[in-house]
């Protein structure tokens, strides 16, 4: 698993880097002391998960996390920080996790492993391998739902909701969880509040500032945007 380090404290920085490096299984892919150099770095070593601290100069944790979102491929986020008040926010950006400085090194060993589990396809499938129905919720009732059958997932006021054929369901799982367990059945992130089921897309339509939304296929004619950076991956999906 390639790891990358953002934190604007050298100290800190050394202290989870040894941390990490004796965990089976991890590489750190690198580190910065900033949001934008943390930016370009995760960008070039595109890392599945990236520990970043909070309360930074210039880019904060949470403004980069917003960026982070807009990648094509997005990894998973740990929140390292002295400062407990920031969980709700951070959850906010959707967090994988959350911890607490001084590092505990078995706490951190716990995230680590939970992300492997995360980052793997689910027991009896190969990577690719089209998913298995997703639960969803109408009220306190299950609804075991193939994939092919929703449209799109928003996140919406802190939850995940998920637009199907025949209504509106909620999720317990984070926009990220439903993008890593539906991306082979051809769901794409258009947007950090949007994954879309490319199957039911009607209509790519040229928007503002070289932008696109997409109009989909529901009796409604759903409009998604599309973000500025994820335009390229749209259009090398679609060929445009």
């Amino acid at each position: 698993m390639r790891v990358f380090i953002v934190d604007d404290e050298a100290p800190a920085r050394r202290e989870l880097r040894y941390l990490l490096e004796r965990v089976e299984g991890v590489e750190v892919a690198g580190e910065a002391a900033n949001g934008t150099e943390a930016l370009k770095g995760i960008r070039q070593t595109r890392p599945q998960l990236v520990f970043l601290d909070i309360q930074m100069p210039g880019l904060s944790g949470l403004e980069l996390a917003q960026f982070l979102a807009e990648l094509p491929t997005r990894p998973l986020l740990v929140f390292a920080t002295a400062f407990q008040e920031y969980a709700l926010q951070a959850f906010e950006v959707e967090a994988f996790d959350y911890l607490l400085k001084p590092f505990d090194k078995e706490r951190l060993e716990k995230t680590v492993m939970k992300a492997a589990r995360a980052l793997a396809p689910p027991a009896g499938r190969e990577p690719g391998e089209p998913g298995r129905k997703i639960a969803l919720y109408r009220g306190e009732t299950i609804i075991p739902t193939a994939p092919e059958r929703i449209l799109f997932a928003r996140s919406e006021g802190g939850e995940v909701v998920v637009h199907a054929g025949d209504g509106r369901y909620r999720t317990r799982f984070t926009l990220n969880e439903l993008e890593q367990k539906l991306s082979p059945s051809g769901f794409v992130r258009v947007h950090r509040s949007f994954l879309v089921n490319t199957n039911h897309v009607r209509e790519v339509v040229p928007w503002f500032h070289g932008s696109y939304k997409l109009i989909m296929d529901d009796r409604e004619k759903s409009e998604i945007p599309v973000s500025r950076y994820n335009v390229k991956d749209l259009k090398r999906y679609f060929d445009i």
